[in-house]
């Protein structure tokens, strides 16, 4: 819904690298907008005159006004046949950034178990378990999940079209698909949005698959401490097909993403669909951390997003390879599919020829201790830590009791610059 509260037409639109933003008809065909309005013999409209300004760009063409999107509609409605294009399609937009979120409380608790075949043949099986049993604590609050959603920025200049053949990284062995629903950001988004305002700004929505090195992942989770580095900046792969939101999303996560059982995916590897152990095709119906609306505005907290922008939703569940316990092989073709958003289609890559384990990439940081000091280490920690974990957890019951919990901002304001200042000036 716009910012008038007004809805869009509902609209589908891919784009030319020749004939610009092309929008699917009511029967079926890709017209393109620029050779319609080319093929007109009266003057443009006031509406057709904004479309001939945003023919060339799928996210400004979602911005425009509902008038002008109805324009656009008509106007592909009444092309000629000369006007239709029917092959050549390139990515819908480059994304001017982009957030990957894991709202998918599905998703989040299988990728966990499916991690420990990974770390336990990489290596990482004790430290991600030490770390796992830090996350369910968090201390002094006692034990409850993160109240916020989790997501991490990803390359927007790595992405690649339908079509396109997926890089196998360099330092990988264990390559994944991962099937998700991203949403396009059409206007400004302020640091304290409202509700009214996320609504106003997503303008469309698109598949996508985050190809992903869990091998590197694994190790990134445990040694980096930085979140993701290298495990998801190769590729991710994004749709022909951009679908306004409005034919699928609205407020109050209304609509068919959401409602009911949501849309049916499908993941197929060479043919063969891919699925849990059930066998049951996914949905993006399934439970999820927080409404849409709620991650938007937590994204943009602080920060504000712009038109172009494009948000990662999760992904949906049993549909990676970390949760079913298979993965991609150089050569395979990775197809997804789902409802509503048409398909996407790509060949897996094969290794460089100088492809290396990502824990033999040096960058001068020196080098790692051998095995016999990583066995010394782990038997004193096995002698030292029953105490202090005693006492660390009698520690944490203390402070869940008594703490007063945070100052808040208010209560207990950081020095501001000028305050720094003077006090450095003082010391002069």
């Amino acid at each position: 819904h716009t910012h008038t509260g007004q809805p869009r037409p509902m609209v589908r639109l891919r784009l030319h690298p020749s004939f610009g933003v092309c929008l699917r008809d009511q029967e079926q065909r890709w017209v393109s907008l620029e050779q319609a309005l080319a093929a007109k013999a009266a003057a443009l409209s006031a509406a057709e005159e904004e479309i001939k300004a945003s023919a060339g760009s799928v996210v400004a063409l979602l911005a425009c006004s509902p008038a002008v999107l109805e324009a656009a509609t008509e106007l592909a409605a009444a092309a000629s046949a000369s006007c239709v294009v029917e092959s050549g399609f390139v990515l819908p937009f480059q994304p001017r950034s982009f957030r990957d979120a894991g709202s998918y409380v599905q998703h989040m608790s299988q990728a966990v178990r499916g991690f420990v075949a990974v770390a336990w043949k990489e290596g990482h099986l004790l430290q991600m378990a030490l770390s796992q049993i830090g996350k369910s604590l968090r201390l002094p609050f006692g034990v409850n999940p993160a109240a916020r959603p989790g997501y991490y920025h990803g390359n927007p200049c790595t992405f690649i079209a339908d079509g396109d053949e997926a890089p196998w990284p360099s330092t990988c062995g264990w390559l994944d698909y991962e099937l998700e629903v991203a949403v396009l950001i059409t206007r400004p988004v302020s640091r304290e949005a409202t509700a009214a305002e996320v609504a106003a700004a997503l303008g469309g929505f698109v598949l996508i698959n985050d190809f992903s090195a869990r091998d590197v992942q694994a190790d990134e989770l445990v040694s980096v401490g930085f979140g993701f580095v290298k495990c998801k900046a190769a590729a991710t792969a994004m749709g022909l097909d951009v679908v306004s939101s409005d034919e699928l999303w609205a407020p109050g996560d209304r609509g068919s993403l959401f409602e009911g059982r949501g849309l049916r995916v499908e993941v197929k590897v060479n043919g063969e669909a891919w699925r849990g152990a059930g066998g049951e095709q996914s949905s993006t119906g399934m439970a999820r951390a927080c409404s849409l609306e709620a991650l938007v505005r937590y994204m943009a907290l602080d920060e504000g997003l712009q038109p172009g922008e494009l948000i990662g939703m999760g992904t949906v569940p049993n549909c990676c390879g970390l949760e079913i316990g298979r993965w991609l092989q150089p050569g395979d073709e990775v197809a997804l599919s789902a409802e509503g958003l048409g398909t996407l289609t790509n060949t897996v890559g094969h290794p460089p020829a100088t492809a290396q384990n990502f824990k033999e990439v040096d960058c001068g940081g020196g080098t790692p201790p051998g095995r016999l000091r990583t066995a010394l280490r782990c038997a004193l920690l096995a002698v030292a830590l029953p105490p202090l974990t005693f006492a660390l957890m009698v520690g944490g019951a203390l402070s869940a009791l008594l703490w007063r919990g945070p100052a808040g901002v208010l209560r207990s304001p950081a020095p501001t610059v000028p305050a720094i200042r003077r006090a450095a000036d003082k010391r002069r």
